[in-house]
């Protein structure tokens, strides 16, 4: 049987692993970038979903695994192309972060050292990353950007992270937000969102310093008159408008929302 014909059928048995459940995971992660939207996103990332959640893969088998995506020929697979289906490899492979992320918070496998080595390599990525495409017509989605947001976001929960890393990740979500060369129209802003809200929630920052960090997008909100300019202008403005809504009734950040206000308010 092909590959999608054999995932086919794990799915119709409700994901049930089969003996030789890593060979396939080796398989399925080789064609993690499909052009198929039905073999890449609905049935190996859904098949690496379950799997890894119920505990299928070793630690072992699952350390290898995050070793492969984020090699150059995952992570960073033809990394610089904007338009090509090179960034479904690349956009799949992000997404088996969170999953190994949030297994390593509920059942802790990985060393601090391999945690910051996601770190650097997630980073590098992002800012590399220059096909920022949401939907693709007939092919589905790359999201990169989003699918990022969401490495980011269980990256932070990650206890490894002191306050250094955290501020860092809060540098990379601004970078991302103020410096996209396209508008964001697939609510990656909802993402980036979430992601700054794990930051915060960790408690290691102050006040002061998350408001710094917020007022730091003025200066994108009155840049100057090119597209480049216009472009950033139009996503820090939603940006700050989908995370003055998250905190807006929240009473341990109603200084941060006082700040985002007037920020958001703006008009063109």
């Amino acid at each position: 049987m092909s590959l999608k014909e054999t995932l086919l059928a794990i799915r119709a048995n409700s994901f049930l692993a089969p003996p030789h459940a890593f060979d396939l995971a080796l398989e399925m992660v080789t064609h993690i970038g499909s052009p198929d939207p039905q073999l890449r996103d609905e049935l190996i990332y859904s098949t690496f979903s379950h799997w890894i959640e119920e505990g299928v893969l070793s630690p072992e088998q699952l350390q290898e695994l995050l070793a492969i995506a984020l090699d150059d020929q995952h992570l960073f697979y033809r990394i610089g192309e904007s338009g090509t289906d090179s960034v479904f490899t690349r956009s799949f492979s992000v997404l088996l972060l969170p999953l190994i992320l949030i297994l390593h918070r509920n059942h802790p496998f990985l060393a601090k050292e391999a945690i910051l080595y996601v770190k650097d390599k997630l980073f590098s990525y992002i800012r590399q990353e220059t096909d920022l495409r949401g939907y693709v017509e007939e092919k589905g989605w790359a999201h990169a950007t989003a699918h990022a947001a969401d490495a980011l976001d269980d990256l932070a929960q990650s206890s490894e992270l002191d306050q250094t890393d955290l501020k860092q990740i809060l540098g990379v979500i601004r970078e991302t937000v103020a410096g996209a060369k396209s508008v964001y129209t697939y609510e990656e802003d909802e993402r980036l969102v979430t992601a700054v809200l794990s930051v915060w929630n960790r408690d290691e920052l102050s006040l002061d310093e998350i408001d710094g960090w917020v007022r730091s997008f003025a200066n994108r909100l009155d840049s100057g008159y090119s597209i480049e300019a216009y472009t950033g202008r139009i996503n820090v403005k939603n940006f700050l408008r989908s995370l003055y809504y998250r905190i807006h009734d929240q009473e341990k950040y109603k200084r941060i929302a006082a700040t985002l206000l007037p920020l958001s308010s703006q008009r063109a």
